[in-house]
This record gives structure tokens, C-alpha cells and sequence, in this order.
């Protein structure tokens, strides 16, 4: 029987989620009841476990800091609305008798050791989480089943055919347009370390021995107040600089360049002009594209098909 899928959003649940603190909620009790699935519910304290646990493996998995913050900026926004999806789809697995092999799960595990020098400092990795390898193991299982139940349902019934990928190529060559870029070296001397008339002599002393030859770390080192600019497409600078830029010859030595706050003196090291991609030479990014779209529409369908089928509550 179908049950209505209800959602009751107060101020509270709002608050939160405009201001992604639902894991640090530390002003409320943590068996407080946030929502409930079916005839599970799901309190305070898993949220914040959900999230930590995502943060965990993310740390064990010995991701960069970076990769870390871009999952769990997505995961503190919507940590409530994934744990939710996550339940339904690892229900919909499970109600299907989908089984995942112990050697899957054991070659995944294996991966993530083998990002560690022993098997000592994984565990101590693990401990330092909360976690156990057998805790470990289960969420790696967990996370096997409902990728395998999204693979069945979604992502094998996406047909991307060669004519789709010709069409966008057709309605998007713009986007396929290669700007000219140039790769720079700068030296930057600012007027707010030196006056107008020092910053100005100084850049002619930099450019000066840049011309007659000499290295320019050692000149960048001397001279620069701020870092190299590097390679550069045309039309993310301002008009003055790529007008002087974007018309240097390879390893050409630009005239000294005044801006609001100092003065640039660049070297061009490498020069790529712009040309139109064909489709051959895109047709791979294209197809990657259609079939990450397709996907998010029909996972999107799909998840709401199966809210629809349970009862969830939000508090």
C-alpha cells in the first residue's frame, strides 16, 4: 500500500538548514527525533553520526583536505535529506536481495589499506575515527549494495547515442571555442611597499636584467611582491595588461606595465593561439556530459518514486 510521503519543515528544521549547522546542533537534545523512514526514525545524534561517519571514511580513504571540505560542504547542507536517500535505497537493495561478495568487498578495503604504509596505522587511522575494520567493512558493504541498486535502476537504462553527442556539439560550438592562452612569467612590484617613483625603477631594473639574461627566479626572488601569474586565457585580465600580453612573441619581455596598485613586468614562456575543437576531439566530454545529466534527471525521478512508496517525516 502506497504511503503519503509528509514533510512538516519548522522554523528549527529551516534554521538548520540554511545555516548547515544540523551537525553541530549542540543546543539540542541528541535523541531529539528529526524525521522518520518507514518504521525507522532517525534522531539527532544519527545525523551527526551520518556526517561524522561521512568525514571518517573520507580521512581513512586519506583524501586531501581539499576533496574532504567539497564532500562535506554538500553533506552539511543536505546531511539530512542523503541520510534519507541512503536509507531508501539501501531498503529498495535489500527488499531486492541484492548481495555484494565478500572478495568485492574485501578488493575495495583492500584499496583503502593500501593507502596506508601498514596495516598498524590503518587501524590507527580507524581508532582515531571511532571506527573498527569491521565497521569499516559494513559501511563498504552498505555503500556497495546501494550502488548497485542505483546501477540497476538508473545509471544501465541511460542510452546516450552517437547522434545526441553530434546534436549538442551542433548547438554548442561556442562553448568548444579554445581562447588563446598565454603562459606567463611576472615580477610585481607594489606601490603599497614602495613609492610611484621606486616601484617604477625598480620594475625598470627588474626588466632590464631579465633582457640581458639572468635567471628569472633569481629576479622574482629579488623584485616580486606577489606571485607569478602563470598561464592565462584571453579575456580573464584587464584590457591594459592582455593588450600587452597577448601581442609578446615566445620569451618576448613585456615593457613595464602600471596598474591601480604596482607595476608588472612579464616574459612569455608559452604561447597557444585559439582554435575551434572539432567534434572528434570532444565527442568524449560531450557523451560524459549527456550521460551525467540523464542520470541526475532519472536518479532525481527515481528517489522521488521511491519517497513516494515510504512514509518519511520530517520533524
Amino acid at each position: 500500500m502506497k504511503r503519503p510521503f509528509l514533510i512538516k519543515r519548522s522554523l528549527l528544521i529551516i534554521a538548520f538548514l540554511l545555516t548547515a549547522s544540523w551537525a553541530h546542533a549542540d543546543n539540542y537534545p541528541s535523541d531529539a527525533i528529526i524525521a522518520v523512514v518507514n518504521d525507522d526514525v532517525i534522531t539527532l545524534k544519527d545525523l551527526r553520526e551520518y556526517i561524522a561517519g561521512v568525514a571518517s571514511q573520507l580521512k581513512i580513504e586519506n583524501k586531501t583536505p581539499e576533496e574532504i571540505q567539497q564532500v562535506m560542504a554538500d553533506y552539511e547542507q543536505k546531511g539530512l535529506d542523503k541520510l534519507i536517500e541512503d536509507k531508501l535505497i539501501l531498503a529498495a537493495a535489500i527488499d531486492k536481495g541484492i548481495e555484494v561478495r565478500d572478495d568485492v568487498v574485501d578488493k575495495r578495503f583492500k584499496e583503502i589499506e593500501d593507502r596506508y604504509p601498514s596495516e598498524d596505522e590503518l587501524i590507527s587511522a580507524l581508532n582515531t575515527q571511532g571506527m573498527t575494520i569491521g565497521d569499516l567493512k559494513q559501511k563498504l558493504l552498505d555503500q556497495l549494495k546501494v550502488k548497485y541498486e542505483i546501477d540497476m535502476e538508473v545509471r544501465d537504462k541511460i542510452l546516450v547515442n552517437p547522434q545526441d553527442v553530434t546534436d549538442y556539439y551542433n548547438q554548442h560550438m561556442a562553448d568548444f571555442d579554445l581562447k588563446p592562452k598565454v603562459n606567463l612569467q611576472s615580477i610585481f612590484v607594489s606601490f603599497d611597499k614602495y613609492s610611484k617613483q621606486e616601484a617604477r625603477t625598480r620594475a625598470d631594473e627588474a626588466r632590464s636584467r631579465l633582457l640581458a639574461g639572468e635567471p628569472f627566479d633569481a629576479l622574482f626572488a629579488k623584485y616580486s611582491d606577489s606571485s607569478s601569474v602563470g598561464e592565462v586565457e584571453q579575456g580573464q585580465m584587464a584590457d591594459n595588461i592582455e593588450n600587452v600580453v597577448f601581442n609578446l612573441k615566445l620569451d618576448e619581455v613585456s615593457d613595464p606595465v602600471e596598474v591601480e596598485n604596482g607595476i608588472y613586468v612579464f616574459k612569455a614562456i608559452g604561447i597557444s593561439s585559439g582554435k575551434q575543437q572539432t567534434l572528434p576531439e570532444v565527442k568524449d566530454q560531450i557523451y560524459d556530459k549527456l550521460l551525467d545529466d540523464e542520470f541526475q534527471t532519472k536518479f532525481k525521478a527515481w528517489v522521488d518514486k521511491l519517497r513516494d512508496k515510504a512514509y518519511v517525516e520530517i520533524k
